[in-house]
């Protein structure tokens, strides 16, 4: 499960993610020091015996439970409606632990604002849950975090400039929360994991990004300064062991089509888990990887690949009504699993990908892909990797007529399609999107459902 703890140390918030099972345990603390230009000096870890508040559960499920209510033991602020001053004066203010709490409205940023959090440990959300019920609209980037253990909940950012939230992980910002929110429009990237000088050690990590819609109303239509190309609704640069689980993403394509990847991973980013999101109609799905590495890559330009370690599981990628780019890319990547994806391109579109899954360039290497579903084929592309992937239980011929009615993006196997018991046996506890525990029959299903009666 998703742990989020809350820690106290005088003047230092330590919210702690951990997810169970999933590789990634709980990180030490970490303290920023600035210089007076606010720019990152040192990271220090932080040794001092604290004191152990009760902690708050998220189960990891893709039911997406509500956030409980703020801790009595730490400062609450409430914002009135539409009060942008308020919340300016009080996100400056504001002390460690700090939850800021928006009352229903709308709250219109000035082109150049920015919600800038410099302080650990703040909460900025939506006071009765309902995430369209709190509107935050404008600004330069919407949100902007400069501090560790940073939670972002309940609430809709549309019509940013460059980018609904961006996280500095030039900083050193570590364990960002970014859960139950509407992203609209950007003029960018949505959520966007800044990188500097990849030799610098300060880099964005352990983060969560869930239970979210992100979408543009019509299509990514640029901001004047870059392309309408130019956009993925998750952009992670050098970070690591971030998770992005159970979001629904729509539409990240410019009018002709090409954009960025919805969810890319790159600049060696590593330890990305990325399961049970549905990807719609977006130009490209999920890359693990994109180019050659770099001086912004994590270690610098002499990183040898791009993603390290990622598992891309149970997600849901659909292009039903536009043409689309391929679904998973690996990209001078290492250790990448691909396990139980269904993926389901619409044949009347013309597709610039004839294939759903692709891993590519030499440097890529150590690759499972298992347990896939999808109505197009699997392709090692040139420039070729060094070694072949290792495949097993992929069915890459899907048929309309195998899902309950995947118009309307409901992919839930029906009884006696082909899929049903055709995967390998993965090592470890695997449930599909719905939590339902594999294999269910005599093997586990392809694809991201496991068909239970």
């Amino acid at each position: 499960m998703d742990l989020i703890g809350r820690r106290f140390l005088t003047t230092l918030i330590s919210v702690v993610v951990g997810i169970g099972g999933c590789g990634a345990g709980i990180a030490h603390q970490v303290f920023t020091n600035s210089d007076s230009s606010g720019k990152s000096q040192q990271s220090t870890t932080v040794s001092q015996s604290y004191e152990q508040f009760p902690k708050v559960q998220i189960v990891d499920s893709p039911m997406c439970p509500a956030l409980p209510a703020a801790e009595a033991t730490f400062p609450v602020v409430r914002i009135a409606a539409g009060d942008v001053q308020g919340l300016m004066k009080q996100i400056r203010i504001v002390g460690p632990g700090t939850t800021v709490i928006l009352e229903d409205g709308t709250y219109v940023l000035g082109k150049k604002q920015s919600v800038r959090i410099k302080v650990p440990g703040v909460t900025i959300r939506g006071a009765n849950g309902k995430r369209d019920a709190v509107r935050i609209e404008g600004g330069s980037s919407s949100f902007v975090v400069v501090a560790d253990h940073v939670t972002i909940a309940d609430l809709s950012i549309r019509d940013s400039y460059f980018h609904s939230v961006q996280v500095r992980g030039e900083r050193g910002v570590s364990h960002t929360n970014i859960y139950n929110v509407h992203l609209v429009d950007a003029g960018q990237q949505f959520i966007k994991v800044s990188a500097g000088n990849g030799e610098d050690g300060l880099y964005g990590d352990h983060g969560l990004i869930a239970c979210s819609l992100i979408e543009y109303s019509t299509y990514s239509k640029g901001n004047g300064q870059t392309p309408a190309s130019y956009t993925n609704a998750i952009d992670i640069l050098a970070g690591k062991s971030w998770v992005v689980r159970d979001n629904v993403i729509r539409r990240i394509r410019s009018q002709e089509g090409p954009a960025g990847p919805a969810i890319l991973v790159w600049k060696n980013a590593q330890d990305t888990i990325i399961k049970r999101n549905r990807i719609v109609d977006s130009w490209r799905g999920i890359a693990l990887g994109l180019m050659p590495p770099g001086k912004r890559s994590r270690g610098g330009a002499d990183a040898l690949y791009d993603h390290q370690n990622g598992l891309v599981e149970n997600n849901v990628i659909l292009a039903l009504h536009e043409s689309a780019d391929p679904a998973i890319e690996n990209n001078f990547a290492r250790g990448s699993k691909i396990y139980h994806n269904t993926i389901f391109y619409q044949k009347n579109a013309n597709h610039r990908a004839k294939w759903s899954i692709e891993y590519r360039f030499p440097s890529t290497e150590n690759i499972e892909i298992k347990n896939n579903l999808s109505n197009l084929p699997i392709r090692m592309r040139t420039p070729f990797p060094r070694e072949q992937a290792v495949t097993g239980g992929n069915v890459t011929n899907a048929k309309v007529g195998w899902f309950a009615d995947v118009s309307q993006e409901d992919v839930h196997l029906v009884p006696n399609s082909i899929p049903i018991d055709q995967g390998v046996v993965l090592p470890g506890t695997h449930r599909d999107f719905d939590g339902t525990l594999r294999p269910y029959g005599q093997g586990p299903d392809s694809g991201a459902d496991e068909y239970a009666e």
